[in-house]
C-alpha cells in the first residue's frame, strides 16, 4: 500500500473510530472504549512502522517528488504527509498518549453512558486534527487542521453545555486561538505568494546558500511576524496565555491530553517547523531578515511567559490551575529554546548553534504533565482538587499520591528524571549564547533559575501536603470552594480494573521520565534519531547521563534552584491565592467588539442615503488614486486618450449625443422640482438609447428604451403620492460638487484605461510591452468557447452580452442567494419555539442536583 495512503489512514483513524462508536448501543461502554482506543492505536502503529521504514521523511520526499493524494490542486491543497523527525515524533506522542487518555476517560467517566457517547467522537476529532497538523506536508493543509483543533477544543472545553461559565471559557479559547489562526493564515499565504513554496518539504529542499536569496529577505518579515502571532496564541505565550488556564473547564481527560501532547504544543511545533529555515541559516546575516529577527521574538516573549507562568502557578490552590500555569511556563521555555537555537557560538573551532535536543525537551514535558493532570482528575474524583484539602491524602489514596509525587518530582527536574538533563541542556544553551546576548544572557539565566525555584517549591508543597508533613498546605477556616473548584464530578465510582484506569495510565506515562533519567542510553537510542535538524547537525552527541554531567555554571544554577525551591516550599511566602490580571484581556476585547462594534454600526449606519453614497464615492476615488500612484502607466494612458480626443477620430454624432448626456446629467442636481428631475433623468436615459443606436447595439437600445419608459411612468405615478416638497434649500453643495467631480473624473479615467486606443509603440513602448488585456478583450476571450487564453474553458456562447449576463452575472447572483440564505437562518433563529424552550431530561436532572 502506498505510504501516503497509510498516513492518511493513520490521520483519520481516530475520528473514524470515534464516529463508529455512535452506532453502538449506549449501554456498550466497554465496546465503545475498546473501539476508540483501537483507532488511536492503529495511528500509533502505522506511524511507527512508516518511520522505521523512512517512508515519508523529508529526504525521501525530496528524492521522490509527488503531490500526494490530489484534492484541491488549484489551492495548493493536496493530501500529502511527511514524517520527519519533528513531525513523526509529535505523531507518535499524540497517538501514544491518546491511547492512554481514551482508557483514562473510561475510568474518569465510569459507566456514564451519555458522557462517553458524546465524548469519544469529539476526542477522536480532536486527535485527528492534531495529527493532521504535525504530519501535513502542504502548508495550507496544516492551516486546515490547525483550525480544526480550535473547533474541536471549543467543543471539549465547553463540554458542560449547560454551564454558562464553561461555555464562556470555551468561547474565550476559540476567540484567542482563532485570532491567531487568522494570523497564521496570512503568514502562510504571504510566504507562499512571495516564494511560491507551498509545501514544507519544498521549503526544506532549499539549500543553505539559497536561503539568503530566496527566503531570508526583509520583505518576508511580515510573514514571519504573522506566523509567530499564530504560534503565540496557540501555545499560550504572554499575554495571550489566559485562555489556557480557562480551558480547565474541560473534563480532566481533555486537560491531560491538551496540555501534554496536543493543542498547546501546536505553536511550539510550528516554530520547530520554521526553525530549520529561519533559524538554521541565521549565521552570517548582515541585514534584518526573518532569520536574525526570530530570536528577538522568541526569547523575550518566551522568557516572560516562562517566569510569569511559574510565579502564578505557585500562588494557586486548585491542582488543575497549578499544573495549567506550569504548562504556560514550560511552553515559554520551549519557545525560548528555539530562540536560543538561532544564536551562534564558537565550539571546538567552528560555529554552532545553541539549540540542544528540542525533542528531548518536548517529550520531557509531556511525560510528567499528562500524569499530573490525570492524577488531578483522579483525586478530584475521589477527594478534592484543592491542595489544602488534600492534607494527609496519602493514607487513603496511596497509589494516586505516589503517582502524583513521581510526576511532581519530574516537574521539579529532580536528579534521576530526564527532566533534570533537559533542564541542564537548556541552561547550557543559555550559557553558550552569552556572546550573542551579552548581559541579557544572565538576565535570562536568572529568570530560568527563578522558574525552577517555583517548580521545586510546588513539588515540596505537594510532598508535604499529601503526606501530612510539617510545612504542608492547610485549609483556612474561612475558605469555601464551589463545585467547580473542588473538582468533584457526578459520575458513579467503580471498583476493579476499570476503576484503576483513573490512575494507572498516569503511572505508565511518568515511568518514561525515570527510564530516561536512569537509563539514558535507552532514551538516546529511541529519541536521538529524531533530533536531526535539516541544516544543523550540531547535536551529534547524546543526552548526557546523570553521572556524565560536568561541573560548571549550568550545574551550579541547578543547585541554586533546588536549594531556593526547598526554602520557598517550606516558607510562608506565596501561599495565598492570586488572580492573573491577564484574565481581564478577553472580557475587555469582548466588550470592545460588542460596544465598539455597536458604536461603529451606529456611526456608519445613519439611515442617510446621502451619507452612504458619499462613503462609496470617497472609497472609489481613494482606491483609484492609489492605483494611479502604484501604476504610472495610467497617466500615460490619459495622455494617449487626450491626444486621440483632440484628433477628432470619433464619429461626430457620438460627440453630439455624448454632450447631450453630459448636459442633462449636470442639470439634474441643479433642478429643485421633482417633475423636472424626472424629465431630465428620462432625457439622459433616452440620450443613452441614441448612443446605443448610433454605435449599432440595437438589443441594448431596446432594453434601455423599455426601461426608460417604465421608469419615467412609474416615477410620475409615485410623485402624486409623495407629500408636498419642502421648500428649504439644502446648503453645503460645494463639497458635494467637488466630490462628484472627483468621482466623475475617476470613472471617466477608468473608462479611458479600459477602452482600446491606438498606441504609438515608439513613443509609448511601456504600454505595448507591458500591456494588460483591455476590459473588452477580457470578456471576449472568456466568453467564446475554445479560446486559447482559457484552455478551451470559455463561456460557450457567441454573444458576449448574453454570456456576461449568464456566467459573470451569475456569480453575483450566487452571492446574493447566499446572503438571503444567511438572513433566513437568522430569522429562523429568532422565531420563538416551544420545542427549544423545553428542558431536556438531562437538564432537569442537573437543575435538581443544583
Amino acid at each position: 500500500m502506498p505510504v501516503q495512503i497509510l498516513l492518511l489512514i493513520a490521520v483519520i483513524a481516530p475520528v473514524i473510530s470515534g464516529l463508529a462508536t455512535l452506532w453502538l448501543p449506549r449501554r456498550a461502554v466497554t465496546a465503545r472504549t475498546l473501539l476508540t482506543a483501537t483507532g488511536t492505536l492503529v495511528s500509533f502503529v502505522v506511524f511507527l512502522c512508516v518511520m522505521r521504514d523512512g517512508g515519508a521523511s523529508w529526504e525521501r520526499v525530496a528524492a521522490e517528488p509527488g503531490d500526494g493524494i490530489p484534492w484541491v490542486p488549484s489551492l495548493h491543497l493536496n493530501l500529502a504527509f511527511i514524517t520527519d523527525g519533528l513531525g513523526g515524533f509529535f505523531a507518535l506522542l499524540v497517538s501514544g498518549i491518546g491511547v492512554m487518555i481514551v482508557l483514562y476517560a473510561r475510568g474518569y467517566f465510569g459507566r456514564d453512558e451519555d458522557s462517553l457517547y458524546r465524548f469519544y467522537p469529539t476526542l477522536g476529532f480532536f486527535t485527528t486534527a492534531m495529527l493532521g497538523i504535525v504530519v501535513s506536508d502542504y502548508t495550507v493543509l496544516t492551516l486546515l487542521f490547525w483550525e480544526m483543533t480550535s473547533i474541536s477544543s471549543f467543543l471539549l472545553i465547553g463540554w458542560d453545555r449547560y454551564d454558562k461559565k464553561a461555555v464562556k471559557l470555551a468561547m474565550q479559547a476559540f476567540f484567542t486561538t482563532g485570532l491567531g489562526g487568522m494570523g497564521l493564515f496570512g503568514g502562510l499565504i504571504w510566504l507562499g505568494f512571495e516564494t511560491d513554496i507551498w509545501r514544507w518539504s519544498d521549503l526544506y529542499q532549499v539549500g543553505v546558500a539559497d536561503l539568503h536569496e530566496v527566503l531570508n529577505r526583509p520583505d518576508l518579515i511580515g510573514a514571519l511576524l504573522l506566523m509567530f502571532f499564530g504560534a503565540m496564541t496557540k501555545s499560550a505565550q504572554f499575554p495571550w496565555h489566559y485562555w489556557l488556564p480557562g480551558a480547565m473547564a474541560a473534563p480532566t481527560p481533555v486537560s491531560a491530553f491538551l496540555h501534554s501532547a496536543t493543542m498547546v504544543k501546536a505553536g511550539v511545533f510550528l516554530m520547530g517547523r520554521l526553525f530549520p529555515v529561519f533559524g538554521g541559516a541565521a549565521v552570517g546575516h548582515d541585514v534584518v531578515t526573518g532569520a536574525n529577527l526570530l530570536p528577538w521574538l522568541l526569547i523575550p516573549f518566551g522568557a516572560v511567559t516562562m517566569l510569569w507562568g511559574a510565579l502564578v502557578a505557585i500562588r494557586k490552590h486548585d491542582l488543575k490551575q497549578i499544573f495549567a500555569y506550569t504548562t504556560v511556563s514550560q511552553l515559554g521555555l520551549l519557545m525560548t529554546m528555539y530562540g536560543l537555537g538561532c544564536l551562534p557560538y564558537a565550539h571546538d573551532g567552528h560555529t554552532a548553534l545553541a539549540i540542544d535536543f528540542d525533542i528531548t525537551q518536548i517529550a520531557n514535558h509531556a511525560f510528567y504533565k499528562a500524569p499530573l493532570f490525570i492524577i488531578a482528575g483522579a483525586l478530584g474524583h475521589v477527594a478534592s482538587r484543592q491542595l489544602p484539602e488534600l492534607l494527609g491524602a496519602f493514607k487513603e489514596h496511596k497509589a494516586m499520591c505516589i503517582t502524583l509525587l513521581l510526576a511532581g518530582y519530574a516537574l521539579a527536574a529532580g536528579p534521576g528524571t530526564i527532566s533534570f538533563q533537559a533542564k541542564e541542556l537548556f541552561l547550557y544553551a543559555i550559557y553558550h549564547a552569552t556572546d550573542a546576548l551579552g548581559p541579557w544572557a544572565w538576565v535570562l539565566m536568572a529568570a530560568t533559575i527563578a522558574t525552577a525555584v517555583c517548580n521545586v517549591a510546588i513539588f515540596i508543597r505537594l510532598f508535604t501536603t499529601v503526606l501530612g508533613l510539617p510545612g504542608g498546605m492547610k485549609p483556612a477556616a474561612d475558605e469555601h470552594h464551589d463545585h467547580h473548584a473542588h473538582g468533584h464530578d457526578d459520575h458513579a465510582h467503580e471498583h476493579g480494573f476499570w476503576a484503576a484506569l483513573i490512575w494507572v495510565p498516569g503511572l505508565l506515562i511518568v515511568s518514561l521520565q525515570y527510564v530516561g533519567g536512569l537509563a539514558t542510553p535507552v532514551w538516546n537510542m529511541v529519541f536521538l534519531p529524531l533530533e536531526t535538524n535539516v541544516f544543523y547537525s550540531g547535536f551529534k552527541g547524546q543526552v548526557p547521563a546523570l553521572w556524565q554531567i560536568k561541573f560548571g555554571v549550568p550545574l551550579v544554577a541547578s543547585g541554586l534552584a533546588i536549594v531556593g525551591g526547598v526554602m520557598l516550599g517550606y516558607s510562608r511566602f506565596f501561599r495565598n491565592t492570586f488572580s492573573d490580571p491577564c484574565d481581564k484581556i478577553y472580557p475587555l476585547l469582548y466588550r470592545l467588539c460588542v460596544d465598539g462594534g455597536r458604536q461603529a454600526f451606529m456611526t456608519i449606519q445613519t439611515g442617510s442615503m446621502r451619507f452612504y453614497t458619499a462613503c462609496v464615492v470617497i472609497a472609489l476615488t481613494i482606491a483609484f488614486a492609489s492605483s494611479v500612484y502604484v501604476d504610472p502607466r495610467m497617466l500615460t494612458m490619459l495622455q494617449v486618450a487626450a491626444e486621440d480626443f483632440w484628433g477628432l477620430r470619433y464619429f461626430y454624432p457620438g460627440y453630439v449625443i455624448g454632450l447631450l448626456v453630459c448636459v442633462t446629467a449636470l442639470c439634474l442636481p441643479l433642478s429643485q422640482s421633482r417633475v423636472m428631475r424626472v424629465l431630465l433623468l428620462g432625457s439622459c436615459g433616452f440620450s443613452v438609447v441614441g448612443m446605443f443606436l448610433v454605435y449599432q447595439a440595437p438589443d441594448l437600445a431596446l432594453t434601455q428604451v423599455l426601461f426608460e419608459i417604465i421608469s419615467v411612468v412609474l416615477f410620475m405615478l409615485v410623485l402624486q403620492m409623495l407629500p408636498k416638497q419642502d421648500s428649504h434649500r439644502h446648503t453645503g453643495k460645494v463639497w458635494r460638487i467637488a466630490l462628484a467631480g472627483c468621482a466623475g473624473l475617476a470613472i471617466g479615467w477608468m473608462t479611458v484605461v479600459a477602452a482600446p486606443l491606438p498606441i504609438d509603440a515608439e513613443r509609448f513602448p511601456e504600454l505595448v510591452t507591458q500591456r494588460m488585456p483591455y476590459l473588452g478583450e477580457f470578456f471576449a476571450n472568456h466568453s467564446y468557447q475554445g479560446s486559447e487564453l482559457t484552455d478551451g474553458r470559455g463561456g460557450g456562447g457567441s454573444n458576449i452580452v448574453n454570456v456576461i449576463l449568464v456566467d459573470f452575472r451569475g456569480v453575483d447572483t450566487l452571492g446574493e442567494i447566499t446572503v438571503l440564505a444567511l438572513a433566513a437562518l437568522g430569522v429562523w433563529a429568532l422565531i420563538p419555539s416551544t420545542v427549544r424552550n423545553r428542558y431536556t431530561p438531562r437538564m432537569l436532572r442537573r437543575k435538581e442536583s443544583l
